[in-house]
């Protein structure tokens, strides 16, 4: 790469989102690449997702959670909260609550709300549980989406009424996350 042009970090998020417009995800991917290498944190992260989903390269979940981390070290609480997700979903439940937590520090509502949900699937830490839900309910748009506040209130109501009632409604939130490609509330694409 040494007689290529010198891009910085923002030019080479803007041509990877044009490449996506245009439906290039390689060439995509490899803008990401290069934006990644040079310490941009939503390149790392959005690199992540191309791994993890295989879009334009092929996916490789081990090369997803390097960016992921590279994300989280330079302070993107996606990187962790999207490692998480991956370690969710493939079976690392110890792993992906040491994530979340890491997100939660970060003040991530997202991982609030799905630490939450994997407690009481679990069937543990309740009160843990409700302590996030409510904290989700209390945080600023900034932090917390209206749809994931109105998720934490129906658990919360659902968990005042009745436990079993509670269990259903994280079991129905459950199997909706695994009908989709995200597992919850990755961001895709750019960012």
């Amino acid at each position: 790469m040494k007689n290529a042009p010198r891009y910085n970090r923002e030019r080479l998020l803007s041509d990877a989102e044009r490449f996506e417009e245009s439906g290039n995800y390689k060439m995509a991917a490899e803008m990401l690449l290069r934006g990644a290498k040079l310490g941009s944190d939503s390149c790392q992260l959005n690199l992540g997702n191309y791994y993890a989903d295989g879009t334009g390269v092929r996916r490789d979940l081990g090369k997803a959670a390097h960016w992921y981390k590279n994300a989280y070290k330079n302070g993107n609480s996606w990187g962790a909260f999207n490692l998480a997700i991956d370690k969710r979903n493939n079976g690392d439940l110890r792993s992906a609550e040491r994530w979340f937590k890491k997100a939660i520090a970060m003040r991530h509502g997202g991982a609030h709300l799905q630490l939450a949900k994997m407690y009481l699937a679990q069937c543990k830490e309740e009160a843990t549980a409700h302590k996030l839900l409510r904290q989700v309910i209390r945080m600023s748009r900034d932090n917390a989406s209206s749809d994931e506040k109105a998720e934490a209130e129906s658990l919360l109501r659902g968990l005042r009424s009745s436990p079993a009632r509670s269990k259903e409604l994280v079991a129905r939130s459950r199997r909706a996350q695994s009908k989709s490609s995200t597992g919850a509330s990755k961001p895709r694409g750019v960012v």
